[in-house]
């Protein structure tokens, strides 16, 4: 499949979510979601045969491994004649926003003594 296994360059944060199963339900992401998300690591493979599903599959078990939500795809493309292919991306998780709690109702700011509310 893959002439050597995928390279993982770590995120500088250090995020490090639960791994998912293998095979795990996975987005290929052309560009960044519009929903918050942190970076979890780089990934890279040059796929000498494309497994069914195309080249970029090769990075799935990887990203489930590491515990993604999604794949950025910063590389999909044939290298040479042979038909090699160098995918890479970027592994990601998804962060829910915090909803604001029905029970603890918003309290409003005390103002700061000596200014005034315009």
């Amino acid at each position: 499949m893959a002439c050597g296994s995928v390279k993982v360059k770590p995120a500088g944060d250090g995020v490090r979510p639960e791994p998912r199963p293998k095979g795990c339900s996975l987005e290929f992401l052309k560009k960044a979601p519009g929903r918050p998300y942190q970076e979890i690591a780089d990934l890279e493979s040059h796929v000498t045969s494309p497994p069914p599903g195309g080249a970029l599959e090769v990075l799935r078990d990887k990203a489930c491994e590491l515990g993604a939500d999604a794949v950025i795809v910063s590389r999909n493309f044939v290298t040479n004649e042979q038909g090699h292919v160098l995918v890479a991306g970027t592994a990601i998780k998804y962060v829910e926003r915090p909803q604001p709690s029905e029970e603890e109702p918003q309290q409003p700011k005390e103002p700061i003594p000596g200014t005034v509310d315009l």
